[in-house]
């Protein structure tokens, strides 16, 4: 090795021991590399040595209750010297490259077990429950005459008699040629859900539950006083009042004997697409003797 190799290995010593002082993992390259600037000589040959082979092995395989000085306090313990520097970083090197060769069966195994055990709470029907979204949805319920009303509520906030949705259902009721002063229910008060916001019980108000209550609801509302018809008005009302999860719009569902399920489209959307009201019109027109029938007897 001549003088300029040897000044450089030097350096590179003290280079990595204070790298290791400051607990920075120092990787040196174990061959050249294709379409890359050609590593130095000393670098290449960092391993090279009886005592260098022998060393790391003796010293990995230590416990834990005799450290080196190298790796103990790092702050406050004395500089390594050149020896002992490059033997530390040889060590970890070896040390991975002894991992890598001697045990690569076990690497293998850690792998398949790292595969397996992700995926098998997913398969267990608890786990899909307990990962079931929770949906969020916000319903005005309000009696025009015999018919109930299920409406979309998007900002979650109860009708205020200058909204525009709401000018926009007195207009449907009075073409439908019911009652265009629709009445609260509910004291006015929104179906709000979830219903619960904290506890073991918020993560079993999925969707089912919430069919369910807005079911049970409309089922006590319809039987307190004479239904010929509801009005689901919104997607989310359509969802939760059906017994089905996809239902079509304007189309008619037996809810109880003598009450039909009528699906209308949200008021928010047909204020921002104003040609549903044809079909809205439409629809009517073919369903409005459910409840005139009743309102003329």
């Amino acid at each position: 090795m001549n003088t300029d190799a040897a000044v450089m290995q030097e350096y590179e010593v003290r280079r990595q021991a204070m790298l290791q002082a400051m607990q920075v993992d120092v990787w040196l390259p174990r061959q050249s590399l294709v379409h890359a600037a050609p590593a130095r000589e000393y670098v290449l040959d960092w391993q090279t040595g009886d005592e260098v082979a022998i060393q790391p092995t003796a010293r990995s395989v230590q416990p834990r209750s005799e450290p080196t000085a190298a790796h103990v306090a790092p702050a406050v313990a004395p500089s390594p010297t050149r020896s002992e520097a490059r033997v530390s970083v040889r060590d970890k090197l070896a040390l991975t490259a002894l991992k890598s060769k001697v045990n690569p069966a076990a690497q293998h195994s850690a792998s398949r077990t790292a595969e397996v055990v992700p995926t098998a709470p997913q398969s267990t029907p608890a786990a899909q429950v307990a990962a079931e979204p929770i949906p969020r949805f916000a319903l005005q319920m309000l009696r025009a005459d015999n018919c109930l009303l299920l409406v979309d509520l998007p900002t979650g906030e109860a009708f205020q008699s200058r909204d525009p949705d709401y000018q926009l259902l007195k207009d449907m009721l009075r073409a439908a040629g019911l009652s265009d002063q629709p009445r609260f229910l509910r004291q006015g008060t929104p179906l709000v859900w979830p219903i619960l916001r904290t506890g073991n019980l918020m993560r079993s108000q999925n969707a089912a539950a919430a069919r369910a209550c807005v079911r049970d609801l409309l089922s006590v509302e319809q039987h307190s006083e004479p239904t010929a018809c509801i009005w689901l008005v919104g997607q989310q009302a359509v969802r939760f009042g059906s017994d089905q999860e996809d239902t079509p719009l304007y189309s008619v569902q037996s809810f109880a004997e003598g009450v039909q399920l009528w699906s209308l489209p949200s008021l928010e959307t047909v204020l921002e697409q104003p040609l549903l009201k044809r079909d809205i019109w439409r629809s009517m027109c073919a369903h409005q003797a459910l409840w005139q029938v009743h309102n003329d007897g």
